[in-house]
């Protein structure tokens, strides 16, 4: 028995030690983590590898950011693609090991934000101090990043997207949990809550900004759901973000999984959200077409089409807190027409997954687990990945033709981004763009909304075939007589004056019923100084509250008794390796004796 034990102690020191270099039979399925593409990389940080030694799965926590050089070829079942920067290699810091975090990047930097203490037995109980971990590239060193403008609070489970032509990275929402925030993990059965606030990070001047979400959604909250960022919309981009979860900002609450299935807090698919980011203003718009049932825990990528007639946002993956409300299917939602498209049908359930996209036309999936059942995270080997499909966690799905691929070349991968029939035969136009379909079904909610997602579109290509028109089965027939311009007019204006006011008389109506059947508690002290109460925001520097008194964010309700159950105690019970009653665990820094593996800066 101790010669066993002894066997999986070392195997699993060497697998936290070379992290994804274990052999592909003995990797399970990687969760919690966060990735970034840039540089022609892909970055990988935090989460939780977890590995199959004896039919047991076994949980590693890495200590270390794993890339893979996207400028080469290379398969998802290849080991060797893997190499690492050691987050421990600093002497006086260790960049944290934490899950569902964020990472950005620069030319010259990465930096961590964000995220929770995993719970995994020999994980740390205590969060590391509030701050952003940067790491510089050529001189190999992490630190503490030296910040401006807004203070922040580290916040779990946000949803976070980076500039393609900027070095800025955009994070919305999250919850602030006693895993997060070390002030408020002190608390006493401390509970999660949601906030609100959409942080911009200008990663040259490190100056944080953090705006308003309150007209994000019915409480300007959101986790767990989708975000993208079209950069060539209006003067600074656009955010768009729908899925996931919301509550009323500052209520305690549970994030397992078990306790999301309250149709309240769903964020519907079919309800999109639009942030200018030039003139700060939030839109909403109602989606319509082949909308995916609701579900949190997934990814998206975008590409536009060559002439910026439309863009395609790109969505896999996620929970829909059942295995038939969850599907492997690959949708679109289609701007400026915010048409939902099913593009790829398959049965590839996939949770937790992140993707990002690589070349101008491959969506690469890093990680995730398939659930098993009704259960979206299985702590056995049945969520283990064990298709060639996502060998290592990694699958390429082509936005061109619309199929899974194993490996990528970079070299087809740098072929220009075409839009595929699937697309055009709902938007009308071609490969090429030229899309006829410009507004929603019902039209804008704002005609600024409207001028703003159509304010790039090129005039046009010459050289482009003729544009198809898309499908519309209630197109008058050869012969037919036509209904004069002034009566249509007439008809749309009146039909869309009645939409408008029932959607506003439904709308009100649902947030009044939500309201009077989750009211938010009172809070002794207010969780911002000079804003709303819930959302992040404080002085200049990033530095958390060194004097022990309470944080100006947590949450204290006079003569209330929270449950004494924390948030975090999972179901899953991962089996423990004892000897002599005493449990062992890898913690996040305990491979100061690893030979380092030379960074290969491209």
């Amino acid at each position: 028995m101790q010669v066993r034990y002894t066997a999986r102690l070392l195997l699993s020191v060497l697998f936290a030690t070379f992290c994804f270099s274990q052999n592909t039979e003995l990797f399970c399925n990687r969760l919690y983590h966060s990735i970034v593409v840039a540089n022609d990389r892909l970055y990988v940080d935090g989460g939780e590898i977890r590995t199959v030694l004896d039919g047991n799965v076994t949980v590693i926590l890495p200590s270390t950011v794993d890339t893979i050089n996207l400028s080469q070829p290379f398969s998802n079942a290849d080991t060797s693609i893997w190499t690492y920067i050691l987050k421990n290699s600093t002497p006086g810091y260790v960049a944290p090991t934490l899950n569902d975090g964020s990472i950005f990047a620069t030319s010259s930097s990465l930096y961590l934000f964000g995220g929770a203490l995993s719970t995994a037995p020999g994980a740390p109980t205590e969060p590391p101090p509030n701050g952003i971990s940067e790491y510089e590239m050529k001189e190999a060193l992490w630190g503490q990043a030296v910040t401006g403008g807004n203070r922040v609070e580290r916040t779990h489970y946000g949803m976070a997207v980076q500039s393609s032509t900027m070095s800025v990275g955009y994070y919305v929402g999250g919850a602030i949990t006693p895993k997060s925030d070390p002030s408020f993990n002190a608390l006493p059965n401390a509970m999660p809550y949601m906030v609100q606030g959409l942080i911009t990070m200008v990663e040259q001047t490190m100056l944080l900004e953090n705006s308003s979400t309150t007209p994000m959604n019915v409480d300007g909250t959101a986790a767990g759901g989708f975000v993208a960022l079209i950069d060539s919309l209006g003067s600074r981009g656009v955010v768009i973000t729908f899925g996931g979860f919301t509550n009323v900002p500052g209520e305690p609450m549970s994030l397992n999984d078990a306790d999301l299935v309250d149709p309240s807090l769903h964020w519907d698919l079919g309800n999109v959200s639009v942030y200018d980011l030039g003139t700060q203003t939030w839109y909403q718009q109602a989606a319509t077409g082949d909308v995916p049932p609701w579900r949190y825990n997934g990814c998206s990528v975008v590409a536009s089409a060559p002439d910026q007639s439309s863009h395609s946002i790109y969505v896999f993956g996620g929970w829909g807190n059942s295995y038939g409300g969850s599907d492997g299917d690959v949708y679109v939602l289609s701007i400026p027409s915010f048409r939902w498209i099913r593009v790829n049908q398959d049965s590839n359930r996939r949770v937790r997954n992140h993707c990002g996209l690589i070349g101008n036309h491959t969506m690469l999936v890093v990680g995730g687990i398939q659930p098993n059942g009704e259960d979206p995270q299985p702590t056995d080997t049945t969520g283990c990945d064990t298709s060639a499909m996502f060998t290592q966690g990694l699958g390429m799905f082509s936005l061109n033709n619309h199929t899974w691929y194993t490996s990528y070349d970079p070299s087809a991968g740098s072929a220009v981004y075409v839009v595929n029939p699937s697309i055009t035969d709902v938007i009308g136009g071609n490969e090429n763009g030229s899309a006829t379909l410009q507004t929603p079904a019902n039209g804008f909610s704002q005609e600024a909304l409207g001028t703003l997602l159509r304010a790039h579109q090129a005039s046009g290509n010459a050289s482009s075939p003729p544009a198809s028109t898309p499908h519309n089965d209630s197109s008058p027939k050869s012969g037919q007589g036509r209904i004069s311009n002034g009566i249509i007019a007439g008809i749309v204006l009146a039909v869309s004056s009645l939409v408008s006011v029932l959607a506003l008389a439904l709308f009100l109506l649902r947030r009044r019923r939500r309201r009077r059947h989750r009211k938010r508690p009172s809070i002794s002290k207010p969780i911002m100084l000079d804003r709303k109460s819930s959302e992040l925001h404080a002085t200049i520097i990033l530095q958390e509250l060194s004097d022990g008194k309470v944080g100006a964010h947590e949450l204290s309700w006079p003569g209330r008794h929270l449950p004494p159950v924390p948030y975090d105690q999972k179901t899953t019970n991962f089996q423990e390796q004892e000897v002599e009653g005493e449990a062992s665990g890898l913690g996040p820094a305990e491979l100061d004796s690893r030979e380092t593996v030379p960074f290969e800066w491209a």
